[in-house]
């Protein structure tokens, strides 16, 4: 990070483009662009600036109003085309349709442009996809949302994808998770220029976390996947989900399928891609989740109720799989329970 002092006396005007398209995330656009806002606001009241140190504004293939992901609609000050040089940060919204956005040679080609000029550029969510594109990414460490990782792996195999971050800097390059992981990375865009106290005063503002602990597997759900061929080892997963308290060691669940050890677990992996240790593990954190999300049981009870030797064990596998400690989750997502 920068020096926290290093802009303390710089009023310099920092002007930032928000690229959006038809369907890219609301959010994506105005999370980020809140947190610039306020940052403005807080640092005048504070007497550290006589005047707005950031104006930003929205660019879209044409000026006039973006449809977004569930048809609210943003109005872009300008066409992309139009803008030159001008740019502190570039920023790249995001948004399930994004993917598909990649096949605008034209934007795919500005960003890249517009890229060499600009001090830093960012992607919120899927907007990593764009950057990729324009081969920015290649040899770098980057993210996105958690439901995309394995396709943005997939797609561009010279990248070296994060799924578990919230943000990842590389040099002036700066990718984001999930939707409101672009709240994080503005966050930590403001604090590089102006420091934390100043960032963490529009957290505050906010009422958002400054750094928010954990990473994106805490909001994404195990989907288990199937074994591709054998109906057996369908069959055991399936008992396997119904029965997360019964004996689950590989020795245990190999003499199910009358298997040694060894070549259940060989099969297995084969079938399911993953060991059976991690399968089982993976099951009994889900069985937590939704116990600690549902319920209001203590968490001691909790693991007994889902296999886990005791509650300190339940505890490791949440920090090491979500980062988070259970009672930790359990503030952030426990329903409302009357």
């Amino acid at each position: 990070m920068m020096s926290k002092t290093l802009f303390q006396h710089d009023q310099t005007c920092r002007h930032i483009g928000m690229l959006a398209f038809a369907g890219c995330e609301i959010l994506d656009v105005c999370g980020p662009l809140d947190i610039f806002s306020y940052a403005n606001v807080i640092l005048q009241q504070l007497g550290k600036t006589s005047k707005p140190v950031y104006s930003f504004e929205i660019l879209a293939e044409q000026a006039g109003p973006v449809a977004t992901t569930f048809g609210v609609q943003l109005v872009a000050n300008r066409a992309f085309n139009e803008a030159g040089d001008e740019f502190d940060t570039l920023i790249i919204a995001g948004g399930a349709i994004a993917p598909s956005a990649r096949e605008n040679r034209a934007m795919i080609d500005w960003i890249g442009q517009r890229a060499l000029t600009a001090r830093r550029v960012a992607s919120i969510c899927t907007g990593a996809f764009l950057l990729a594109e324009c081969g920015m990414l290649n040899g770098l460490r980057a993210t996105t949302h958690w439901l995309f990782c394995d396709q943005f792996a997939q797609e561009y195999p010279e990248v070296q994808v994060e799924p578990d971050r919230i943000f990842i800097r590389e040099k002036t390059i700066y990718t984001s998770g999930g939707i409101t992981a672009g709240i994080d990375l503005a966050l930590a865009l403001v604090e590089e220029d102006w420091g934390s106290e100043i960032a963490n005063r529009v957290a505050r503002f906010l009422l958002v976390f400054f750094r928010r602990p954990g990473g994106q597997s805490q909001f994404s759900s195990f989907i288990p996947v199937e074994a591709k061929t054998r109906m057996d080892v369908r069959e055991l997963q399936g008992w396997i989900i119904d029965n997360p308290t019964e004996d689950l060691s590989v020795e245990a669940l190999a003499e199910r399928l009358s298997m040694s050890p060894r070549n259940f677990s060989r099969v297995f992996l084969k079938e399911v891609g993953t060991t059976p240790a991690n399968f089982v593990e993976q099951v009994r954190l889900n069985v937590a989740r939704s116990k600690i999300e549902q319920t209001k049981l203590p968490l001691k009870l909790v693991s007994e109720q889902c296999g886990f030797g005791s509650d300190e064990q339940m505890r490791r596998v949440f920090q090491r799989h979500l980062k988070v400690s259970p009672q930790d989750y359990r503030e952030r997502f426990q329903f409302h329970l009357t």
